[in-house]
C-alpha cells in the first residue's frame, strides 16, 4: 500500500492463469489505465493484509506482451519504461467512485475500532516502509 500510494497511475496487465473475473483481454496484455483515487484495505474475509487500487478514471488500452511473467503480481515502472504516453490516452471517469470511497472509508473507520496492536504496527510499517521491529506503540490511560 505504500509503494503503490506514490504512484498516480496503475497498468492492468491481463493474466489467463488464473480464474479471475471474465477475461477480455489475450494473456500478458496490458488492457487498462487507471488514474490512482486511493488504496484501501480489502474487506474480503480471506484477503487479510491485501489492499485495493481504487481508480477514478481509465482509459482502454492494448499493449501485448506487457508482462515478463515474474511471479509477483505488482512492478513499479514508469510509463516511459512502458511506452505508455498520457496524451495519446482517453480517460473516463467512474461514475460510481464518489460511493464507493465512501462505503470503503465507513469500512475501514469501523474495522480501526478495534485494531489490534500487531496489525496497527504492521499497517504503521507498511506505511511507512520501515520493519514491523522499528514500530513503536505506547499507550498512556
Amino acid at each position: 500500500a505504500h509503494h503503490a500510494g506514490k504512484c498516480s497511475y496503475v497498468v492492468c496487465v491481463q493474466n489467463r492463469n488464473k480464474s479471475w473475473g471474465q477475461p477480455e483481454a489475450k494473456h500478458h496484455t496490458a488492457f487498462l489505465v487507471g488514474k490512482i483515487s486511493s488504496i484501501s484495505l480489502s474487506q474480503e474475509a480471506d484477503s487479510e493484509g491485501r489492499w485495493i487500487i481504487n481508480i477514478s478514471e481509465y482509459a482502454d488500452i492494448s499493449i501485448p506482451n506487457m508482462w515478463d511473467g515474474n511471479r509477483n503480481p505488482v512492478a513499479y515502472r514508469s510509463l516511459e519504461e512502458l511506452n505508455i504516453n498520457l496524451e495519446d490516452l482517453q480517460f473516463h471517469k467512474l461514475e460510481q467512485e464518489t460511493d464507493v470511497l465512501e462505503e470503503t472509508s465507513k469500512l475501514e473507520e469501523k474495522k480501526l475500532e478495534k485494531i489490534s496492536i500487531p496489525e496497527a504496527k504492521r499497517l504503521l510499517a507498511n506505511y511507512f516502509d520501515v520493519p514491523q521491529e522499528n514500530i513503536s506503540i505506547t499507550i498512556n490511560m
